[in-house]
């Protein structure tokens, strides 16, 4: 894989049932418009127990269904449909609702753009999330750039989000709006229809997030707390929205995230519990939550010690709630009962107490998914569950699971909509041994007898985990001539609270022994890679451990440090997380915080260091590179520094596609300068 060829990397999320149809929606890359394009596209399904598709999918082709520039957050009801989309790379998406088998109108022309909706189940209304500018901020007054908008008066904690700014003077608030058709009208056959007026049903402190109606239509939110504060509170609330306002629903210590009514009384949702306060979030795995109304309890359904689930809303079918666990290098899908008492995952093995029978379902909790795809998406068919996933040749297709178990694929989207499919490196599986059990890990060799020059390459979080998925990072460097060597140290997640948890109050040790640990072992294994050309690098917690590991070690060729947390100190009064995160990991102790710094003992590094960051960067702060990099000039290291205008902390994920390739070209010349000789 080239560095251009990200625009063969097509990737797909947000599986729909409609009827005999199952819809999903395309995600690529443009470089040429520097931009991204989503559009749905859909297939035949036949809504039975059994698949009947074949393995390549032979019930029905795949056909384009949405002609956006950006089409998103697709909903189909009974009767109607609605979606949001952005007509150009610069335009903000907008509400577009039609009947089913009629166009959709648009709805909204909210200037900051739409993030979500829901219809109300009376089919009268919807009601839709969109950011409300502060006058005079934002291109509210034409007359005023952003750079003379007034001053910013904060009181908050938390002022600032990465990949947004400041958020207190533009809000996301909650709007409903009339899906009343107004019929042909004069106006309307001219083409200048006006927008049915939209009515503002929150003015809370926080964001709002999360719309969502019970079946007789009760209407809740997830936001946080009623004021802001100059403390901390991570906590973020369910409430109900009624004619009087807001009101909050009772969750304790419990945070909710995505949610869905499961009656008028029990709500479930995922979510984290904060054990020891209200910041206390380190490997705090999210789990399924009821919380009851009638009783004001809120039970966890999932054990909080071995089940992390992804944040993606549960379906509930059947008396079980399907959702996605994080397990292990993988995320796989699960059927969890919602009356079984708690279900706990046991040498790989979903357990649970005897059920209670509140529901009436004998269903047990299993994993549905091999552990070989990486589930991001999931709907029910009929009988069948629906999944988008990644795998290790593709970054997202479509599958079916059918009643029996029985999977099917049913897309080829890698090879389909390309003009030439990438050619991928297939990892290999790598462990070693730690205190706490086996460090799991992959190799990614070149093709070619080598010897390869290695790079040893480190996520972030730490509370993250890399898979076995497609990545494009891994198949630019074994393109270019690389052996990469990547691993999941405690500290990751996947592997429960306690392996999770191992780094807080230690933030480099632990997993420094692991990832040194899985190198040497693939070293040992493959005589193919070159021992004595070795290169590494990370990306924020992954960019720190490389600076820490830098400091400690001198095996190291060259290295790359990008978008790191480098100044714990520092990091505290900048970053958009830094009033809790620094706290919880690093600690308060001065000496026990330097000691974890990789600003300590900075002059120790003397390998050639490229550096790496955004300048936009709200989460790792661009001052964070520039003490680093000015402490390696003043140390004598040899090192450079990469800044990307106008990026976000999420550059090599999400950041402009020109950005992506340039960062990769980087990447590579810095490789062939120091590991090539």
């Amino acid at each position: 894989m080239k560095p251009a060829d990200i625009t063969s990397l097509i990737s797909c999320a947000e599986p729909v049932s409609a009827g005999e149809r199952i819809l999903c929606q395309l995600t690529r890359p443009d470089v040429e418009a520097n931009s991204y394009r989503f559009q749905y596209v859909a297939r035949q399904l036949p809504v039975t127990g059994t698949n009947t598709a074949g393995a390549t999918g032979t019930a029905g082709e795949w056909t384009r269904l949405s002609h956006g520039w950006n089409d998103s957050a697709l909903t189909i009801t009974d009767d109607s449909f609605g979606f949001l989309r952005a007509v150009g790379p610069k335009e903000s998406p907008q509400l577009y609702i039609g009947a089913t088998g009629a166009e959709a109108r648009r709805l909204t022309d909210a200037p900051l753009g739409v993030s979500g909706f829901a219809f109300d189940p009376s089919g009268q209304r919807a009601v839709y999330l969109a950011r409300t500018p502060e006058e005079g901020r934002y291109g509210t007054d034409e007359d005023i750039s952003a750079d003379a908008e007034a001053p910013r008066h904060i009181t908050a904690a938390s002022y600032l989000s990465d990949g947004l700014g400041y958020g207190g003077d533009r809000l996301t608030q909650l709007f409903s709006v009339d899906l009343t058709d107004p019929g042909m009208t004069a106006e309307s056959l001219l083409g200048s229809e006006t927008l049915p007026e939209s009515v503002q049903l929150t003015e809370h402190a926080e964001d709002v997030s999360d719309p969502q109606f019970s079946p007789a239509g009760q209407l809740s939110v997830v936001a946080g707390l009623e004021q802001p504060t100059g403390d901390v509170d991570l906590r973020s609330h369910l409430w109900l929205i009624t004619d009087d306002g807001m009101e909050r629903i009772d969750l304790g210590m419990h945070s909710a995230h995505a949610h869905v009514w499961l009656d008028e009384d029990r709500i479930a949702f995922i979510g984290i519990e904060h054990r020891a306060s209200v910041i206390d979030f380190v490997a705090a795995l999210p789990g399924l939550f009821i919380h009851d109304r009638s009783t004001g309890q809120t039970t966890r359904i999932t054990c909080d010690e071995t089940i992390e689930l992804e944040g993606i809303r549960p379906v509930i079918a059947d008396g079980c709630a399907y959702v996605v666990l994080t397990v292990d290098g993988s995320q796989r899908a699960a059927r969890i009962p919602l009356d079984a008492g708690t279900v706990t995952l046991t040498d790989g093995e979903l357990t649970c107490a005897e059920a209670t029978g509140t529901s009436g379902t004998e269903s047990a909790p299993a994993l549905l998914s091999p552990p070989e795809l990486v589930v991001t998406g999931l709907c029910r068919h009929g009988e069948q569950l629906i999944v988008t996933a990644a795998t290790v040749t593709s970054p997202g297709e479509i599958f079916a699971i059918d009643a029996a178990g029985g999977l099917t694929q049913l897309s080829d989207f890698a090879t389909q909509f390309v003009d030439e499919p990438l050619a991928v490196t297939t990892p290999q599986a790598v462990s070693a041994t730690t205190p706490l059990g086996d460090v799991h890990g992959w190799v990614a060799i070149p093709e070619g007898e080598g010897p390869f020059p290695v790079v040893l390459n480190i996520h972030g979080g730490p509370f993250s985990q890399y898979t076995e998925a497609l990545f494009d990072e891994t198949q630019v460097l074994t393109g270019g001539g690389y052996a990469v060597v990547y691993a999941n140290p405690r500290g990751s997640n996947g592997r429960g609270r306690a392996w999770g948890q191992a780094v807080q109050g230690d933030m480099a040790a632990p997993a420094h022994a692991d990832v040194l640990a899985i190198l040497d072992a693939a070293l040992a294994a493959h005589p193919q890679l070159d021992g004595s050309r070795l290169g590494i690098q990370g990306g924020s917690y992954g960019g720190y451990l490389t600076a820490m590991i830098l400091n400690a070690e001198d095996r190291f060729a060259a290295g790359i440090v990008e978008r790191g947390y480098l100044d714990p100190t520092t990091f505290i009064g900048t970053s958009d997380i830094g009033r809790f995160f620094s706290e919880e990991y690093s600690g308060r102790d001065p000496e026990r915080i330097a000691a974890q710094s990789p600003m300590t003992d900075i002059e120790k590094n003397t390998t050639p260091t490229l550096v790496i960051h955004s300048e936009r960067d709200f989460r790792c702060p661009l001052e964070q590179a520039q003490r680093y990099y000015a402490a390696l000039q003043r140390a004598g290291t040899h090192t450079e520094l990469l800044i990307f205008p106008g990026e976000s902390h999420g550059l090599s994920r999400t950041g402009q596609p020109r950005h992506r390739v340039q960062r990769f070209e980087h990447m590579l010349t810095w490789w062939s300068t120091h590991l090539r000789t």
